[in-house]
């Protein structure tokens, strides 16, 4: 590489990390983002995080949600790899620029674009213009806005991925005289394909991952019909066993990643319901008591809840044709909504700042749309006509896939074939995310049409077909365009939700509706038209330089999507860092101090103030029988749904008994305390019931499936009876004497550490002990008297165990051996790698210096 071509390289890098910084300008102040999500991640992982000053390293659990939880899903150290500084140095976290500040974020976008399309041969001015148009994608924006950093980190690794694949698929097209520069490309393709999957598979999204698979099965079916069609099968195989290799060591570089959430995802929702029944059964709705059999995935329904209307799709191209957010900025003094709202109703403040409801699309809610450009839908549509090869068809058909999967529920016809029947695909939420893949391929064919259009030479034959490629595109974009406007008069603009409006305020707001249609249908048909000027002028030769043209082009496409983008993330969603933080509320301060009067140490909190199994919040302060994850416990969801979610959240609980949750199952969870939402604020009560941390019983109550299981703590004594599945555990006693000398009860540590319980029993005979801890065998082990010992899963969620006679240490400790094990497998594989590719660069390079 030439030493000028190095120092334009630098200087568009830097510029990208200036553009990135003059988007998220709030961050250099020390502001950060109102990320809902890493705010929630926040609460999560506070336990961790405070554990982990004591002890040194991060607890594998934590027992600040859900009443206990493999915490390494949350928060866990890094895995042993080679591979992990660079991971930590691109994402620019160890700086803080990678979640809050997430500047860092948008320059990952943008840089690991260009690095893609420099692979592709686009030159660096192209491809610089190609990576502002991936990295200001509304959907990539809106992402960081919500805090969906890992997401946005895999998303990143898709296009690189993509153009490594297609280098060294290139590699077998080459004719035998290009035998140098063919086997450089396949190097250098194979070397960023591996390393590009392995910081895709690091960054832990792999929904992303599967979707960027699909892409790649249809590069290798592209391909394959080149390969035959040039007889040149035999290299291709060669390419495809070299790309088969690179994925192999970048998974086993990730083992550990990969292997321990494949075990965990076994025992949550995502692995499936072993149920048969619903909570109706308990109220003996016989008829109604079937569950829906999701025995190794999530239910379809719950899956495709997000799934993206059909002409919705529509979105791509003109952002406001569905009314863009569920919250939707608007100007106050224009809004039929807002001013019908505070004519009728003067005596109420307006709640929605200077937002409305104008989302009236197909999913529940949404925070904006996905946008990827009027400009590069043009470029697009564009690069079908005039751009050849490969890429043309890849990338359409991985386009047109990416739509139809996102459409989820509104086309079973493929989704409810894939959701059965593929492997991973069920589970997995949010067909919309799926539009990510036809985003990456759109734009790296808008860039590459962009690589044709300013190519130094081109013959008049090209020119006439770059013309008629601009009349067409321009034709049919705008023509398109300009239907739907006419049609839009018979559209009803209404959404589901409406009815939660009074209805004066609904004509208002379809108003609303039908102007951001129009207006932004006519904002799509400016840039088309400004781009597609450029271009012809350009070709036409009426501007001369490439440049100038280029230039144009390009900051057509950053004014278009940055206009839009600043509607949802601007300066009003940054906030000072100290009004983020965690806070107690009242409630947690009343039990701290009736905790303190009770003498009670170990115990758990059910906050029906909040919505309790959706907010991680509490989490930070006290033990929980609620918060939030993507992925509970599957037997925990089935408490939740049968027991503890049927409460009706209003303002004027005054007793646990309105609260209509099951008492016993609280008081087996040690639930000392209830927030309950009392009128004019939150208050606690105290529940005396709560069994505690351990307890002996009199009786098992035997049962034989997971139905008979969860349906008998529907009327039991936790204190007396425990109920113990015997299609999986051997129970040799079910009837126990308690003595009143018995005694049962936790040794609290110091420093806590939630990877470790102790106990001291004391009995004058055998016994079955409860434990008020979730039962997961895959992380936890039981010790008496310092050797390994049997425990048993009761009551549904809980551990048990019987407890020989006289005084004894009863030991539980959180190992995880496939988490640790996996670390040694993990850091050994990704040295192998490593060699590998030093090993083929040598390989390569090293006899041409031996030559000279």
């Amino acid at each position: 590489m030439k030493k000028k071509n190095i120092w334009i390289h630098v200087g568009i890098v830097l510029a990208m990390l200036v553009v990135s910084c003059i988007y998220m300008a709030p961050a250099l102040e020390g502001k950060i983002i109102r990320q809902w999500d890493q705010q929630k991640g926040d609460a999560m992982a506070y336990e961790q995080k405070e554990a982990a000053k004591e002890l040194g390293t991060i607890p594998n659990w934590t027992s600040g949600m859900f009443s206990g939880m493999p915490g390494y899903q949350i928060m866990t150290k890094t895995q042993q790899s080679v591979f992990m500084p660079l991971r930590n140095t691109i994402n620019m976290r160890p700086l803080g620029w990678g979640c809050e500040r997430s500047f860092g974020v948008l320059f990952l976008y943008l840089l690991a674009f260009y690095v893609a399309l420099l692979a592709f041969g686009a030159g660096p001015w192209v491809s610089a213009a190609g990576a502002l148009a991936f990295g200001l994608g509304s959907y990539n924006i809106i992402i960081i806005e919500a805090g969906h950093i890992t997401k946005a980190w895999a998303m990143s690794m898709m296009a690189p991925i993509f153009a490594g694949m297609c280098m060294v698929m290139h590699g077998a097209l080459c004719k035998e005289e290009d035998k140098n520069r063919r086997n450089r490309s396949v190097l250098w393709g194979a070397l960023l394909f591996t390393l590009a999957l392995i910081l895709q598979i690091s960054f832990n999204h792999i929904q992303i991952t599967v979707y960027t698979a699909f892409g790649c099965v249809l590069i290798a079916l592209v391909y394959l019909g080149y390969a035959i069609f040039k007889k040149n099968l035999k290299s291709y195989a060669l390419k495809v066993g070299i790309l088969v290799l690179g994925a192999g060591l970048a998974f086993g570089c990730n083992a550990r990643l990969l292997l321990v959430n494949e075990e965990y995802a076994r025992y949550t929702m995502r692995g499936g319901n072993e149920l048969t029944v619903t909570p109706a059964a308990l109220y003996g709705e016989g008829a109604n008591n079937k569950a829906e059999n999701t025995s190794d995935g999530l239910n379809i329904n719950y899956a495709f809840s997000w799934s993206y209307g059909v002409g919705e799709t529509y979105t791509l191209l003109v952002p406001g044709a569905l009314g863009g957010g569920s919250m939707e900025k608007i100007n106050p003094e224009e809004s039929e909504f807002y001013k019908t709202f505070r004519a009728n109703m003067p005596q109420y403040q307006y709640p929605w700042g200077e937002k409305a409801p104008l989302y009236w699309g197909d999913q529940p809610m949404t925070s904006g749309p996905v946008y990827f450009g009027a400009v590069v839908m043009l470029l697009f549509l564009l690069g079908m006509i005039v751009v050849k090869g490969p890429e043309r068809w890849w990338i359409l058909a991985a386009s047109i896939l990416s739509i139809l999967l996102s459409w989820g529920g509104n086309f079973m016809a493929l989704n409810g074939w894939l959701f059965e029947h593929m492997p991973l695909y069920n589970k997995f939420r949010t067909p919309s995310m799926a539009l990510v893949l036809a985003n990456a391929c759109m734009v790296l064919l808008a860039a590459l049409t962009l690589k044709y259009v300013f190519s130094k030479e081109r013959s008049n034959a090209e020119r006439k077909k770059i013309n008629r490629g601009l009349y067409i595109a321009t034709g049919a974009l705008t023509g398109v365009i300009l239907i739907i406007m006419v049609l839009s008069g018979s559209f009803s603009f209404h959404a589901e939700s409406d009815g939660q409006l009074p209805e004066f305020l609904l004509g208002p707001l379809a108003k609303d509706r039908a102007s951001l249609l129009r207006s932004d249908s006519w904002r799509s048909i400016l840039f088309i038209v400004l781009t597609a000027a450029t271009l012809w002028l350009f070709n036409n030769e009426k501007i001369k330089k490439w440049s100038i043209a280029l230039a144009i082009a390009g900051a057509l496409v950053v004014i278009d999507l940055w206009g839009i983008d600043r509607r949802y993330l601007n300066s009003s969603n940054f906030a000072e860092a100290s009004e983020l933080e965690l806070k107690r509320q009242p409630y947690d301060y009343d039990i701290d101090k009736q905790a303190n009067a009770h003498g009670d140490i170990d115990y758990r909190v059910f906050n029906l103030a909040v919505n309790t199994f959706n907010d991680s919040e509490p989490s930070a302060f006290h033990h929980q029988i609620g918060g939030y994850s993507a992925a509970k416990l599957s037997r925990y969801q089935n408490l939740i749904d049968f027991y503890l979610s049927h409460y009706s959240p209003n303002k004027d609980l005054v007793s646990m008994e309105q609260a209509n949750v099951s008492m016993p199952v609280l008081n087996m969870l040690n639930t000392r305390y209830l927030v309950l939402p009392f009128q004019g604020g939150a208050g606690v009560v105290y529940n005396p019931n709560a069994l505690g941390s351990c307890w002996f019983v009199n009786e098992v109550q035997t049962v034989n499936s997971p139905d008979e299981e969860i349906l008998a703590l529907n009327d039991f004594d936790p204190a007396t009876i425990a109920v113990i599945n015997t299609s999986k555990f051997s129970i040799s006693n079910t009837q126990f004497s308690i003595d009143s000398t018995d005694v049962i009860e936790m040794e609290h540590q110091k420093p806590y550490n939630p990877d470790y319980l102790r106990y001291r029993s004391h009995t004058s005979g055998e016994r079955m002990a409860v434990f008020s801890e979730i039962y997961y065998s895959p992380d936890w082990f039981a010790y008496i008297d310092g050797k390994p010992a049997e425990y048993l899963q009761a009551n549904y969620v809980l551990r048990a165990m019987v407890v020989p006679a006289g005084d004894h240490v009863i030991e539980f400790r959180n190992e995880a051996p496939r988490l640790h094990k996996l670390d040694n497998i993990t850091l050994i594989i990704s040295i192998i790698t490593l060699l590998v590719m030093i090993g083929a660069v040598m390989l390569m390079y090293l006899p041409r210096k031996k030559k000279q």
